[in-house]
C-alpha cells in the first residue's frame, strides 16, 4: 500500500507516491502550499519513495557537485542515469531515473527529507529543461509588482542582499531564498516561488514577472552597471541547475538561458553589505516603480521648467554640460536625477543653485554661513567658489545617471569617502585633471 500526492510548481504538475505511512510525510510540510488534489495536466514526472533499497547494478560516476557540503555524484546504473545525495560526506539517498526523466525511484536513509528535496529538484530541472524553464540558484524579491533575482557564487551574499532590500526598500517582500524557478510564458519571464528554499524556510506559491537579474559580487564600494549580450548570458548559466553534458538537457537549457539574457535586464552589481547597496541597486534596477514621477528635461537652460516639475513632485533628470564636477561628474555624458531636499542641507551635497546674481550652477556645498548663506565650489574646479542663499538652491542631485542607464548614489559612504580625499587632493587637482582629460575622458575633451 502507497500514499500518492500531486504537487503543482510553477505551473508544472509532478507526482510523489510513499509507502504507508512513512513518517517521512509528516516532515514534508513545505510542500504543503503546492498539493493540489488532482490534475487533467500531463505530469512532468512520478518518483517513488521506497522503503529498502533496489537491487541494481554497479555505479558508474560521471560528475561531481558540492555545494557547502552538500554533494551530489552523477552517474549511471546498466546504462541508466543514477544520483548519490551526500550530506557533510555521508551518503544518504540514491535516485534512479529513465533516460526520459520522467520516471524515478529513490531509495533514502539518514536524513531522508534532505534526500528526497534533491531528488525532487534534480528530477524537476531535468523533466522541465526543455519546456522554457529553468530552476535558479539564487535569492528573489519582489517590489511593486516585479521580481528581482539575486544571482552569485555561494557566500557572495545573495541572501545578505535580499534582507538589505527587506529591512531599507519599503514595499519589498521575500519570494524564494534559494531555488526559484524561471518560465517563458506567452514570450514573457515569470519567477516563481518553489518548495526549495535552502536554509531560510520561504516555501511560497507566488509568482512575478522578472524586473532583472542581479549579478553580486563583493567590493569595497557600491557601483552597479547594465550588463548585455554575451556577459548577459555568462552571469546567467553558473545559476542554473541541468545536466549539461546531455545533450538534450543542455539544448534545452540554453534555449531559454539565451531568452533571459537577450530579453531580461541583467546588471552587475559590485557592492558592501550596507543599505546604500540596496538603495543603489533599486534605483538601477527598478526605474519603472518610480518612473511615472520623473522627468527628463532636455534643454538644461530651461531652469525655470526644473523648478516647476519639482514643485509637482516629480524628480527631474537634467544632463550635465560643462566639466566643473570632474570626476565625479562627466559633463556631455552624465546627466543628475534632481530633488527637493527632504532634510537641511550639509556640506557634501550638491546642489543647483543661482549664483553671484547671475548664473545657474551644479557645485558642491563647501561651507555653510551662519547667516545661511552657501559657499560652493565644483569637484573640478581649481580655485573660484561661488556665494548664494539657501533659498537661491532649486535642488540637490542626488544621483549620476549614467548613458547605460546605470545610477550612483552621490552620498553613499564610498562616495563620501573619494570625495573627502578628492578635498585633501585639492593641489594636485591640477595635474590629476590633467592625465584624466587626457586619458579617461579623452572623447569628451572638445568640452573640457
Amino acid at each position: 500500500m502507497s500514499n500518492r500526492y500531486i504537487y503543482q510548481v510553477a505551473g508544472h504538475v509532478f507526482e510523489v507516491t510513499l509507502p504507508q505511512g512513512d513518517p517521512l510525510t509528516q516532515q514534508m510540510r513545505q510542500y504543503e502550499p503546492f498539493r493540489i488534489l488532482g490534475t487533467d495536466q500531463k505530469l512532468v514526472f512520478r518518483l517513488q519513495v521506497v522503503a529498502e533499497r533496489p537491487d541494481k547494478g554497479e555505479f558508474v560516476r560521471e560528475i561531481h557537485q558540492d555545494d557547502d557540503g552538500s554533494e551530489i555524484l552523477a552517474g549511471s546504473v546498466d546504462g541508466h542515469p543514477c544520483f548519490d545525495f551526500l550530506l557533510s560526506g555521508r551518503w544518504q539517498a540514491r535516485l534512479w531515473t529513465d533516460d526520459a526523466y520522467r520516471e524515478a525511484v529513490l531509495y533514502a536513509e539518514g536524513e531522508r527529507l534532505f534526500g528526497l528535496n534533491d531528488a525532487l529538484m534534480v528530477m524537476f530541472a531535468l523533466s522541465t529543461a526543455g519546456q522554457h524553464t529553468l530552476l535558479m540558484h539564487a535569492s528573489v524579491v519582489s517590489y511593486q509588482g516585479a521580481a528581482y533575482l539575486m544571482l552569485g557564487k555561494s557566500g557572495t551574499g545573495k541572501s545578505t542582499h535580499t534582507r538589505l532590500w527587506l529591512e531599507h526598500i519599503k514595499g519589498t517582500e521575500l519570494v524564494n531564498d534559494d531555488n526559484p524557478v524561471v518560465r517563458i510564458i506567452d514570450n514573457q519571464a515569470f519567477v516563481f516561488g518553489s518548495p526549495w528554499s535552502g536554509k531560510t524556510p520561504c516555501y511560497r506559491n507566488v509568482h512575478h514577472p522578472i524586473g532583472a537579474f542581479i549579478q553580486l559580487s563583493q567590493a569595497p564600494l557600491n557601483e552597479i552597471r547594465r550588463i548585455k549580450g554575451i556577459e548577459a548570458y555568462a552571469a546567467l548559466v553558473p545559476s542554473v541547475s541541468g545536466k549539461r553534458w546531455d545533450k538534450r538537457i543542455a539544448d534545452g537549457l540554453h534555449e531559454t538561458e539565451n531568452w533571459m539574457a537577450g530579453h531580461v535586464p541583467m546588471f552587475h552589481l559590485r557592492c558592501l553589505p550596507d543599505g546604500d547597496a540596496a538603495r543603489i541597486c533599486c534605483h538601477a534596477v527598478a526605474p519603472q516603480v518610480e518612473a511615472s514621477m520623473v522627468k527628463m528635461v532636455e534643454n538644461n537652460d530651461a531652469i525655470h521648467e526644473v523648478e516647476a516639475l519639482l514643485k509637482e513632485g516629480y524628480k527631474v533628470i537634467l544632463p550635465v554640460k560643462g566639466q566643473s564636477m570632474l570626476p565625479f561628474i562627466v559633463g556631455s555624458r552624465d546627466s543628475v536625477e534632481l530633488v527637493l531636499p527632504d532634510s537641511a542641507l550639509v556640506v557634501g551635497d550638491a546642489v543647483l543653485a543661482w549664483v553671484n546674481g547671475s548664473r545657474y550652477v551644479l557645485h558642491r556645498i563647501v561651507e555653510i554661513g551662519m547667516d545661511g548663506h552657501l559657499l560652493l565650489m565644483g569637484d573640478g574646479n581649481i580655485a573660484g567658489k561661488e556665494y548664494c542663499t539657501l533659498g537661491d538652491v532649486v535642488a540637490r542631485a542626488d544621483y549620476v545617471v549614467k548613458p547605460d542607464g546605470s545610477r550612483t548614489y552621490l552620498y553613499s559612504k564610498s562616495q563620501h569617502f573619494y570625495w573627502r580625499l578628492w578635498k585633501m587632493l585639492k593641489p594636485l587637482r591640477r595635474w590629476i585633471l590633467a592625465v584624466l582629460r587626457r586619458t579617461i575622458y579623452r572623447k569628451y575633451r572638445k568640452n573640457i
